[in-house]
């Protein structure tokens, strides 16, 4: 499978937030927290395409590069980088996708030498992915934890 990132734009708004609560709703709900019109104020809050990449999967089955996720870094007024969004389509989860994503942000942040910190809802499978990729939990709440990486 190739893996490629393309530009987002602003035209791209309804589709990421579809793709945001396909990869999240599960997660949500089982929280009690779900709430559609709530979920599309804190995306449309946070939607900067200047920040963001489409995860783009051709599994070269002849029908080209496939929408599979999302993924936002956004540079910090403290020097770090936060990991904003990190999702893909249940379709492409637990296909390593999520590994390579991972793999570009950790990659530009050791070569700018800066910390990646990011918040993770409570309780979804995520926790465990980012653990394994090395962050550490640094607080949090009932709801979101905070996590952070640094290349050294």
């Amino acid at each position: 499978m190739n893996l490629t990132l393309a530009p987002v734009s602003a035209d791209d708004f309804e589709a990421l937030f579809d793709l945001r609560i396909a990869a999240m709703r599960e997660s949500l709900e089982r929280l009690g927290i779900f709430n559609l019109d709530n979920a599309r104020k804190r995306f449309a809050g946070q939607f900067d395409p200047q920040y963001m990449q489409h995860i783009c999967a051709d599994d070269d089955d002849g029908q080209g590069p496939q929408r599979a996720g999302l993924l936002t870094v956004v540079p910090c007024d403290d020097g770090r980088t936060k990991l904003q969004h990190l999702y893909l389509l249940p379709a492409y989860q637990n296909r390593r996708i999520g590994d390579w994503a991972m793999q570009q942000v950790q990659s530009q942040a050791r070569h700018a030498g800066k910390t990646v910190w990011l918040e993770v809802l409570n309780q979804s499978d995520a926790v465990r992915f980012y653990e394994r990729h090395g962050f550490v939990q640094t607080g949090g709440d009932s709801i979101d934890l905070l996590y952070q990486w640094s290349p050294v």
